[in-house]
């Protein structure tokens, strides 16, 4: 692969690495953000998605955890994390059935911890990595602006999710403004995962985040 040929990233998380909302074979924000890398840093990018649909922040949690993903993790150049929206769904639908606020707020708790627990492991595997790298957490637009507790929990959310941002090697994707009074514009039919255009914006405000110097 030779060391300067090819960045490798890998994208792990729920239904929006995986691409879910976006029409038939149109790439969701990993492969389009993948051709915006590969035009500004003139380098092939090599992908590997560790990603599936319904899946909660404890579940990422597993699976960078797993051993198997260690060394992909450690080489990788680019790594993008799309977790919470699962957590938040089936949050709300608890509230719904019971009306209680505390399981939102303990729902965001554990939310928090998870990923704590992700950026541990993963910040553990690049402490001696030897390879430049950056980390774009996205954080959570709100896909039910109706609801007024909805936006409460995404707030709740992103603000822990906001504290991880070092400025260098970790920066959090602000999808939560580039969504907010777009909804209708940019989520698919579902209401819930972003459509093609949504996905650009997901890309584009990766993008936007810059690179390392070293790429």
């Amino acid at each position: 692969m030779g060391g300067q040929q090819c960045l490798t990233y890998v994208a792990l998380g729920d239904s929006l690495t995986v691409g879910v909302g976006a029409s038939f074979l149109a790439p969701g924000f990993v492969g389009r953000y993948v051709r915006l890398t590969e035009k500004e840093c003139n380098r092939p990018v090599f992908t590997d998605i560790y990603a599936k649909s319904g899946i909660e922040t404890g579940e990422v949690r597993a699976i960078v955890e797993s051993p198997a993903l260690h060394e992909k993790i450690k080489c990788a150049n680019m790594i993008t994390i799309s977790a919470g929206g699962n957590d938040l769904i089936n949050a709300s639908k608890d509230f719904a059935e019971t009306g209680e606020q505390s399981e939102i707020t303990q729902s965001v708790k554990e939310c928090h911890s998870n990923m704590v627990q992700i950026m541990h492991t993963i910040q553990g595997l690049k402490k001696d990595c030897g390879v430049p790298y950056i980390i774009y957490l996205l954080n959570l637009y709100n896909p039910q602006p109706q609801i007024p507790l909805a936006d409460k929990w995404v707030q709740l959310f992103n603000r822990h999710l906001n504290s991880f941002d070092n400025r260098s090697t970790i920066r959090v994707a602000n999808l939560y403004s580039v969504f907010k009074g777009r909804q209708d514009e940019l989520l698919s039919r579902d209401q819930i995962h972003p459509n093609n255009l949504g996905y650009q914006a997901i890309a584009n405000t990766l993008f936007s985040l810059g690179y390392p110097s070293d790429f």
